[in-house]
């Protein structure tokens, strides 16, 4: 290190420092407090620099004096210096091209002749920022190489030949830790270190910006190798990965898992989790100079390595498919080109439960995410720890088609691997997949996945949203730069996991106990309500489903309602529009009905919402309600925006738009009466009567009516829109059904059972809200069946869909418990048996729902027991890591008993005792754990 003295010096070389008092130095340098000055035209103190004041960098013995010191000749002066020389291109680097103002900033550098002799100062960077100092080296018989007698000063050289330059360790410190902490790019870095040396002249500074790129590279890639044990004897080479922190909580045999594993009979739990998932944001322009491109590393990190990827892209098989689920974005533009871009993004693997990156698979994107790229990432993360485990959760945003020709793909290619026998479960993560089809859900929902306990499967979203912050800065940069620096902040990322590992597990498991609890109460007392025969009827089902899923995943659609349903809005909107050409509509006119509908359903909830609010309103209130209507006037004016193009009104035909629509907005829904099994209180009625969004009338056929669509030639129009409108109808029925045995079965399984207040309110609680979701699809159906009459829809069509009383919605005893006494000459409401083939009775559609509700309790029942056990084995898992981490640089430390290694020895011993300290951490909680609590 350097000597005191010099650190001192160079702590206090700012030069905007206060004048309070001043010491004079040599060369009529005086300190004054804060940094180093000379004193100017008798007036005032100027920054000066430390070779000004005497300060000399003896080399060689510990900061004194060599008596054989050599020093630089005046050839060696900085002035024929080559600043600018990289191995990175400055057009293939954003931030060079942002430096390339202050490339001739060096001319008012001090003249060599300005220090005594013929020696000329040495440029180094410091966090206190950038000094010119005279070196002495030592130049005694057997001295270290110059490289050497600077790393021992902890000064980096810049480069190997005639130093010139250096930094001090602890500035690439501190800018590896400001680039992963701040995300600050080496440019804005090196310009914090340039104003800190002058504010007011920083392009006066010496620029070695550049070298800063490239030093911060090498030490970035020296402190990994440092952290991974690379250097000790019998690692000298790191393979694919090897330079990254994985889970520490993920099972991994022969690292985390007990000798006796493979014997548990539980072999659930040992199931792993990947997640995989695209991101655009981190694209990359095209070098145009590629063979300038020089790699520190290859594949050692999270970046899969060129080779063998390049080797794959050319030999896999290029699908072009079209999504045959909904309109999946990953999907479609899976084969989208960008010709600019070397890269239109990456796509990665990583653990569902903790959020850790899987090493060595982090694949670039050539066009969009096509399934080439993203078997690979699998196939790289399959190879890692994976030894004798057979089961594994695929978690994909997109796995209803990425899945389908999965294995197929695997055999077809020698660069991808999968072990023969392993059981692969697909799903979708709980945000995505109600993007999906409805039938997705039952398919891929993790909620239904046997060992996947409480997991949601969107934590690579979360992953993005911080290595984002550093994608404009590597968008620009070489490419081997760029996999560099994400390397870098991945790594960092799961570093940051391992070390906060344990705090978030005793997090989890604590959070978890009172949600056992209360998910077994209400799963114990369901038991107890229902008929024992009809249980086990239903868990045989459960079972022979997720027994089949495997190679038929619909099989799983057992859990979903296996009643008849009419045509939804979605289904008739959809053959309507492959049809609307034919008969002579515009190409778009069924999409703007449908969307008209979908406003006016909006103002129907919105309305709803005011009436709900108090007379006096808070402010908070008053601000979401402004932003709501906001929002709605923006889809009200998008319709009319539209209207000219499908519906053509004379200038002095009334505006229909003038009129309110306060008769229509569903008030007669607020206040339900009492049902016999329940109390609904009514909602307050607002009376503001000020035309506001949610009492716009939208222009519709059904707005205008059945007479002047005749007189406005719109027939056709009109009769769309009534198709729409019986599948709006049919929607709104299917869920007001839904919500009938939604209440009916809370009544039964809850209300009945509940034996405590707390339970009680609990119960309530959720009835009340299953009824504020009745009462918003009775004001839908009501407006539906309005708009029917108002196109002149059929006496047939409108006794289907008859009016909608508030006795028809109530949960009476015929509907909650249908084999009561007393209930067999009881009829129940003109919907139930509507859409049931046969005219079978309604209470098929109770005993669907109460299978449907007992399958979805029980599959929580099993996730929420099998998050408890899953998180004590990973506590346990975690201590077994952390062990194994300490006792391998223990062995380390053994193996370095020579005196030459005593830097070695010593680092090993420092990272043995660290992961000793998590270890005893995390043994704390698994003793907690296992004594119950």
């Amino acid at each position: 290190m350097l000597d005191a003295n010099l650190i001192q010096l160079t702590q206090s070389a700012r030069g905007d420092a206060p004048l309070v008092k001043s010491k004079r130095l040599l060369g009529g340098v005086f300190t004054v407090s804060g940094g180093l000055h000379t004193w100017t035209n008798n007036l005032y103190y100027s920054p000066a620099w430390l070779a000004e004041a005497g300060v000399v960098l003896q080399l060689g013995h510990g900061g004194g004096e060599c008596p054989s010191h050599r020093q630089y000749t005046s050839g060696d002066s900085w002035e024929d210096e080559d600043d600018w020389t990289s191995d990175e291109e400055d057009d293939n680097d954003v931030e060079a091209t942002a430096a390339a103002h202050s490339r001739s900033a060096d001319g008012s550098r001090p003249a060599a002749a300005t220090y005594t002799g013929n020696q000329t100062a040495m440029v180094i960077v410091d966090t206190t920022g950038i000094h010119r100092i005279p070196v002495w080296w030592c130049g005694c018989e057997g001295a270290p190489s110059d490289e050497m007698q600077l790393l021992d000063m902890a000064l980096y050289p810049a480069s190997h030949r005639r130093v010139k330059s250096c930094f001090t360790f602890r500035v690439l410190d501190d800018f590896l830790l400001d680039n992963l902490e701040c995300k600050t790019s080496a440019l804005n870095f090196y310009s914090k270190l340039r104003r800190t040396t002058n504010s007011t002249f920083p392009d006066q500074v010496p620029n070695r910006y550049q070298e800063l790129l490239r030093v911060s590279r090498q030490w970035g890639h020296m402190k990994d190798m440092m952290r991974h044990g690379f250097g000790y004897p019998g690692r000298a080479r790191p393979g694919p990965g090897d330079l990254t922190f994985f889970c520490a909580a993920c099972p991994q045999p022969g690292v985390n898992l007990p000798p006796e594993w493979k014997e548990d009979e539980n072999q659930l739990i040992y199931t792993r989790g990947f997640m995989m998932d695209g991101n655009f944001s981190a694209e990359h322009l095209k070098m145009r100079r590629p063979a300038n491109d020089v790699a520190i590393s290859d594949g050692t990190g999270f970046m899969v390595g060129e080779g063998r990827y390049k080797a794959h892209l050319k030999v896999a098989k290029e699908v072009k498919s079209k999504s045959s689920c909904n309109n999946h974005k990953a999907v479609n533009l899976a084969n989208a080109d960008r010709h600019k871009l070397e890269a239109t993004g990456i796509g990665a693997t990583a653990c569902p439960r903790h959020g850790c990156f899987l090493p060595h698979a982090v694949v670039d994107f050539q066009k969009g995410e096509r399934q080439m790229n993203m078997d690979y990432s699998f196939s790289q993360a399959l190879g890692r720890n994976m030894e004798n485990i057979q089961r594994v959760i695929l978690l994909y945003d997109i796995n209803c088609q990425y899945g389908v020709h999965l294995r197929q793909r695997f055999t077809e290619s020698p660069y991808l691997h999968m072990p023969r026998r392993l059981e692969i479960v697909q799903g979708i993560g709980l945000f995505h997949v109600h993007g999906h089809q409805d039938a997705c859900f039952m398919r891929y929902s993790p909620t239904f996945i046997p060992g996947a306990g409480l997991v949601d499967g969107e934590i690579l979203e979360t992953l993005w949203s911080s290595l984002n912050k550093v994608s404009g800065s590597t968008r620009g940069m070489a490419t081997s730069h760029r996999k560099e620096v994400l390397n870098r902040h991945m790594n960092d990322w799961n570093w940051k996991k391992m070390i906060n590992i344990v705090p978030a597990l005793r997090k989890k498991y604590t959070a978890n106990l009172p949600l056992m609890e209360d998910v077994t109460t209400s799963y114990n007392a369901m038991v107890a309500s229902a008929d024992p025969e009809m249980i086990q009827a239903w868990t045989v089902q459960m079972e022979e489903a997720q027994r089949k899923r495997l190679t038929d995943v619909k099989a799983m659609d057992v859990f979903d309602i296996r009643t008849d349903r009419a045509p939804s809005r979605a289904d008739i909107q959809l053959s309507l529009t492959d049809k609307e050409t034919q008969h002579g509509l515009q190409r778009g006119t069924i999409a703007w009905l449908s969307q008209g509908i979908k406003v006016q359903e909006a103002q129907v909830s919105l309305a709803a919402h005011v009436r709900s609010l108090p007379k006096s309103p808070t402010t908070e209130q008053k601000i979401d309600l402004l932003n709501r209507r906001k929002r709605l006037q923006t889809r009200v004016d998008a319709h009319e925006g539209k209207k000219a193009r499908y519906i053509v009104i004379e200038d002095n035909d009334e505006d229909d738009n003038d009129k309110d629509v306060d008769d229509d907005l569903g008030e007669e829904w607020d206040a339900v009466e009492p049902d016999d099994v329940f109390w609904a209180a009514p909602a307050r009625v607002s009376g503001n009567a000020i035309r506001l969004a949610e009492r716009v009338a939208i222009t519709l056929p059904s707005t205008l009516g059945h007479a002047r669509c005749e007189a406005l030639n719109i027939q056709q129009l009109a009769a769309r829109e009534l198709k729409l409108r019986e599948g709006q109808a049919n929607d709104t029925l299917h869920q007001i059904r839904i919500c009938l045995g939604q209440k009916s079965f809370l009544f039964r399984t809850s209300i009945r059972s509940a034996r405590s207040q707390h339970n009680k309110t609990r119960a309530w609680g959720d009835v009340n809200a299953v009824d504020r979701t009745l009462q918003h699809h009775a004001r839908v159906y009501s407006k539906a069946r309005k708009a029917m009459v108002s196109l002149g829809a059929s006496e047939a069509l409108l006794n289907h869909y008859k009016v909608l009383r508030q006795e028809d919605l109530k949960v009476s005893t015929a509907v909650a418990d249908p084999n009561m006494r007393g209930q067999r000459a009881t009829t129940m409401a003109w919907f139930w048996t509507m859409d049931i083939r046969g005219d079978a009775e309604g209470q098929a559609w109770m005993e669907e729902f109460y299978r449907i509700n007992w399958i979805k309790a029980k599959s929580r029942y099993d996730r929420v027991r099998e998050e408890h056990d899953l998180l004590k084995h990973e506590i346990l898992w975690t201590n077994i890591f952390f062990v194994h981490q300490s006792e391998a640089w223990i062995n380390r430390m053994r193996a370095c008993l020579s005196d030459d290694l005593a830097g070695h020895r010593a680092f090993a011993g420092k990272q043995a005792d660290m992961f000793k300290a998590l270890a005893d951490e995390a043994s704390a909680l698994h003793k907690f754990t296992m004594n119950g609590q």
